[in-house]
């Protein structure tokens, strides 16, 4: 749909990091390193500031994403991996995000509703289906804070669903579920066979909304066939195919995490107890050891010399593969 992918990575399993650099190669996307904050003035034993950095900083990330293509995009879109937003009411994003923004003059982001789905994914990388697991889509009718498009000439900052402090005059525009919403796939069962079938369609879009929706597919077929093409075209490259072996099986790191986080944090949130929060991140979670994973790593620096103010900071990003995902 005409877009680019920018993804901070703080630690990602070893194959499927090796893939996406591949897709990088490509033009895909584009990998920055995500680094934790490292203090060389006092061991991380004594004082951990990453205990009190929300979600592994992901609104300075967002807002480093903001800065750096602030003059070299129309929109930026904040989403996370496992949201999905299909152009709906256009047949690509530049004139999807152009229709709304234009339409609306003062409007500096637009803000797209999360709607949850279930799906299916194929467990045999040499037999998974792009096509089969998109037409496995099914909606749940349950909402979830969104997230955001910016038009990037009116913002300099954000947060992780939205800016909190806009330019005077300038506005937001949530868009009704109805016209369109984020698919997010919350609830992903892998299967053993992912293959196609002939039975395979489009999915129907079927969001939490009172209006009624008639039958609507999703996405095309047509665009779901383009899509599986160049999934296939990608799985024929020799580097590629050579890393199906080695790709997770299961979510090796995701019940983990989303466990402790659910302890720590949202059981918290949700029944209103806020009393009780801890500040949300994996830094608070036992990490599963032994798996291979690059680790994003840079060479730290701290000044020593000032009372009242000294800097911390990094150069040299990179990624170094190691015994186990760091958090």
């Amino acid at each position: 749909y005409g877009s680019h992918m920018h993804l901070y990575v703080r630690s990602m399993v070893s194959p499927v990091f090796e893939l996406l650099k591949i897709y990088e190669k490509e033009g895909y996307l584009t990998i920055q390193p995500w680094l934790r904050v490292t203090l060389l003035t006092i061991d991380e034993r004594q004082f951990n500031p990453n205990i009190n950095i929300e979600f592994r900083n992901q609104a300075a990330a967002q807002t480093d994403c903001l800065l750096q293509y602030k003059e070299s995009a129309s929109f930026i879109a904040f989403v996370d991996l496992d949201d999905v937003l299909i152009p709906r009411m256009a047949a690509n994003y530049l004139d999807e995000f152009a229709h709304l923004f234009h339409s609306m003059p003062n409007v500096a982001y637009i803000h797209y509703m999360k709607e949850n789905t279930r799906l299916e994914a194929g467990k045999d990388p040499t037999k998974f289906s792009l096509k089969r697991m998109l037409s496995t889509i099914k909606f749940q009718q349950v909402s979830e804070t969104g997230k955001m498009v910016a038009n990037p000439l009116y913002l300099n900052h954000t947060w992780i669903h939205h800016p909190h402090r806009i330019k005077d005059g300038t506005d937001r525009y949530t868009v009704p579920n109805h016209l369109n919403a984020i698919t997010h796939l919350k609830h992903i069962e892998l299967v053993q066979d992912g293959s196609p079938t002939k039975r395979s369609s489009a999915p129907v879009y079927k969001p939490n909304t009172p209006y009624g929706l008639t039958d609507q597919p999703l996405l095309s077929e047509r665009d779901i066939d383009e899509l599986q093409l160049d999934f296939e075209r990608m799985s024929r490259k020799p580097e590629v195919a050579r890393l199906f072996p080695f790709l997770p099986t299961n979510f090796i790191y995701l019940k983990t995490i989303a466990q402790c986080y659910e302890d720590t944090y949202y059981k918290f949130h949700y029944s209103g107890n806020v009393k009780q929060l801890k500040c949300p991140g994996p830094d608070r979670c036992v990490f599963p050891r032994r798996i291979p994973c690059y680790n994003s790593m840079a060479k730290f620096h701290s000044t020593t010399g000032g009372y009242y103010l000294n800097f911390h900071y990094a150069t040299e990003e990179s990624f170094r593969e190691e015994n186990g995902c760091l958090p």
